[in-house]
């Protein structure tokens, strides 16, 4: 019997031979690249600052060419940008859910550990900010202001409520109350970076301890 073949194209000719090299990996969707940037650049927002990190270590954390890396974000300015609309949407949640924690005390320390560990990410790298942006010229400057002060309104809410229900100490301002416990939360989140290096682990002074300690001397026994 005799075989008929059709000629090899061209395209055959050329990967004859090489049917063990392995196929290309796909590229990443741009919109997951975009949040992989976005990843890198906050770890190392939260590390060393915004002035601390360039785009070139960024580029190296995430693991694409700088022009690769322009391409989805034409500036430092617009990574930055894209960083505090991560911190907006975080702020945001906890607006829409402090109704929740209004109920009683041991509501409000849930949500202290929850929404403002100071070990979370989230809030080290609000932390690092929020002391970066004492810098003039800081292009974050007014959106990180207005962050402290909508996480400080949402300790205000949750303190006038507790008050509201006599859960709260008469001797105490509401308004103080908030801002001296995001003062902790922010301080504790440093203290993670720094002073924790220094210590023994078996050092018992979680900064989840330190917010609900500071909560229960504001209520009423």
């Amino acid at each position: 019997m005799t075989i008929h073949m059709s000629p090899m194209s061209t395209v055959e000719k050329r990967t004859q031979g090489v049917a063990d090299v392995p196929p290309r990996a796909p590229r990443q969707p741009r919109a997951n690249r975009r949040e992989q940037i976005l990843d890198g650049a906050s770890e190392l927002f939260s590390e060393f600052g915004y002035y601390g990190a360039s785009l070139r270590d960024i580029s190296r954390r995430v693991g694409i060419s700088h022009p690769g890396m322009l391409h989805h974000f034409a500036s430092k300015e617009d990574l930055l940008s894209g960083v505090i609309d991560r911190l907006e949407e975080h702020a945001q949640t906890a607006l829409d859910r402090q109704d929740e924690w209004c109920t009683d005390g041991q509501a409000l320390q849930r949500a202290l550990v929850d929404t403002w560990n100071p070990t979370s990410p989230v809030i080290q790298l609000l932390a690092t900010l929020d002391a970066d942006s004492t810098s003039t010229d800081h292009p974050g400057q007014f959106r990180m202001a207005r962050l402290r002060r909508v996480h400080e309104h949402i300790l205000e809410h949750c303190f006038q409520n507790l008050a509201a229900q006599g859960l709260l100490r008469e001797d105490v301002d509401p308004v103080f109350a908030a801002r001296v416990m995001l003062s902790l939360i922010l301080r504790d989140a440093v203290r993670e970076r720094t002073v924790r290096s220094l210590q023994r682990p078996n050092d018992e002074d979680a900064p989840q301890k330190d917010l609900c300690v500071l909560t229960r001397t504001f209520l009423k026994s």
